[in-house]
């Protein structure tokens, strides 16, 4: 109780206790130390030589291995001492002096936090507090649980991580496997249509070509939905027309509308028809997937687009696009979970009018990642108002730029000498039909290593090169075939990565390695033609300049 005196002595307020009217001392005391024992947390107070004065028994019980050697008047060295004979500080393992010299410079300071491992993967929580008279309090917690749940959570992170990181590689995967044949359904189909085909074939072929261009859409909106969860869709920063760009989005479907005999209605204030910046080809991708549901949707009626200004969002101006219809529209049930993914109002209307679901799921998330929001107005059998809002970022039309030398006159031109690695067969026929069109002298090979021994042989105004091959792939193809032309002095031969890998870290990769186009498969005949002819020009151009 001596060794109680004088720790309460050394506590402020403590003295409180000598004026309890009628309570004995003794009494104050027992209760001070029966709330010490209760406390959740081990505590020590050690004296200026740092002796032990008193413990309470959570200490004991976070030190199980020490209790029993705990007495009062032993030294904090004294303590850790036992504690490396049993081994319990796993820290301290070989290295004890060390650690000793350690733990004892750390108690000089006045405030002190450290977490130990214990023996039996336990860990505590030490904290030493100085008192006024030269004292020192230790208080123990034992954090065994909160390491165990941290390294639980820890684990699940990775595991999350890695799961990701696999769905990522799938979809990469798939979207390869899967855009290669279908580059070749498509490119193929675009090669035939050119040719003379009865009533009955064009019309199959046209079915053929519809299917495609839906498994296209398909495919791109999984990859989307894919970028966007992952963070890895970037918006682009661009000055684009906005009534051009409006325009160019309802024309898509204007045909569509007048088969079904739809009033088709594009609008674009005087406000709205402007330059500014953002990312053209994703507010096309939102406008024109709205567009299509309208379209889809509705059979009697019309379908209309606005542009105009919309009203400002904290001081900052805004743009709204409004998509209206006369279709079936939809609840407030649906209307809840409308933007989920793979959501439509039920599976009568899946049936009937096809799609995935994912489109306004998409849609919305683009809309977010641009600073706007997208929402819509409906009841059953009154049509539906899609409403996009996003920041007006207002820009100046762009300086106009000199004549494309794709689009110059085509006069008599010379063969343009093309180069195709590509290890599948159906794609190098696909691009030998597209091809024959125009003047074009086509070698084909196998691998990046016949590419690059091609290029050391011959002399080529472009070359299309796959990513995925066989023996040599096509980045490293390119970046020997760059490694060559400085090394001889020649001239850079613009390359087109012509593959299925279509996501934005394949881009990256083709453009670091040297490529200077990249066109993902299933890719538009006539996008490859105006490349193949255009490329050659502008590189010759540049070397005239």
């Amino acid at each position: 109780m001596n060794g109680v005196r004088r720790f309460m002595a050394g506590l402020p307020g403590v003295s409180a206790l000598a004026g309890w009217p009628r309570r004995p001392l003794r009494r104050g005391l027992a209760d001070f130390r029966d709330a010490l024992d209760a406390m959740p947390d081990g505590l020590a107070f050690f004296d200026s030589g740092d002796r032990l004065v008193l413990w309470n028994h959570r200490y004991a019980e976070v030190n199980p291995e020490l209790s029993s050697n705990l007495e009062a008047g032993m030294t904090f060295l004294e303590i850790i001492e036992i504690g490396l004979a049993e081994g319990l500080y796993a820290d301290a393992i070989g290295r004890e002096n060390e650690w000793i010299s350690e733990r004892l410079e750390s108690r000089k300071a006045l405030s002190t936090t450290m977490e130990q491992r214990i023996a039996g993967d336990r860990w505590l929580r030490v904290s030493d507090r100085r008192t006024s008279a030269g004292g020192i309090v230790t208080v123990c917690t034992d954090i065994t649980d909160l390491k165990n749940d941290a390294a639980a959570l820890a684990e699940a992170r990775d595991a999350a991580q890695a799961a990701s990181s696999a769905k990522s590689q799938f979809l990469a995967n798939m979207s390869h496997e899967i855009r290669t044949p279908l580059n070749g359904v498509i490119g193929l189909a675009q090669a035939m249509a050119r040719t003379g085909l009865s009533e009955d074939q064009r019309e199959m072929l046209e079915l053929i070509q519809s299917s495609g261009r839906t498994l296209q859409v398909l495919l791109s909106d999984i990859l989307d939905l894919a970028r966007v969860e992952s963070g890895r869709l970037e918006l682009a920063e661009e000055t684009f027309d906005l009534g051009c760009a409006v325009r160019e989005a309802a024309r898509l479907y204007e045909s569509a509308a007048s088969e079904k005999g739809l009033q088709f209605f594009v609008e674009i204030t005087p406000g709205a028809d402007c330059w500014i910046t953002g990312d053209m080809v994703r507010l096309k991708q939102i406008l024109t997937n709205l567009v299509s549901n309208a379209v889809k949707f509705t059979s009697t009626g019309f379908v209309s687009l606005t542009a105009s200004p919309g009203p400002d969002r904290d001081g900052a101006p805004t743009l709204r696009f409004s998509v209206e219809d006369t279709g079936i529209g939809f609840d407030c049930e649906t209307r809840a979970r409308l933007f989920s993914r793979f959501e439509q109002a039920d599976g009568a209307i899946t049936r009937k009018f096809g799609g995935s679901g994912l489109g306004l799921a998409i849609s919305r998330q683009l809309a977010e990642m641009m600073g706007g929001d997208l929402d819509c107005e409906s009841e059953p059998g009154g049509g539906s108002a899609f409403i996009l809002t996003i920041p007006f970022r207002a820009a100046g039309r762009p300086v106009a730029a000199g004549l494309s030398p794709s689009r110059a006159a085509d006069g008599d031109q010379p063969v343009i000498r093309v180069l195709l690695a590509d290890d599948h067969p159906v794609n190098r026929k696909v691009v030998e039909l597209i091809l024959a069109q125009a003047s074009v002298e086509l070698v084909s090979v196998e691998d990046g290593a016949l590419a690059l021994q091609a290029c050391r042989d011959g002399d080529f105004d472009l070359i299309l090169m796959d990513m995925q091959m066989p023996v040599m792939d096509g980045l490293t193809a390119i970046r020997e075939i760059r490694l060559h032309e400085a090394a001889m002095g020649l001239g850079r031969t613009p390359i087109v990565m012509l593959t299925a890998n279509a996501l934005g870290e394949h881009i990256t990769m083709a453009e670091a390695a040297g490529a200077d186009r990249h066109l993902a498969k299933p890719f538009d005949a006539a996008e490859l033609l105006e490349l193949v002819v255009s490329m050659p020009r502008a590189a010759a151009a540049a070397i005239a300049a």
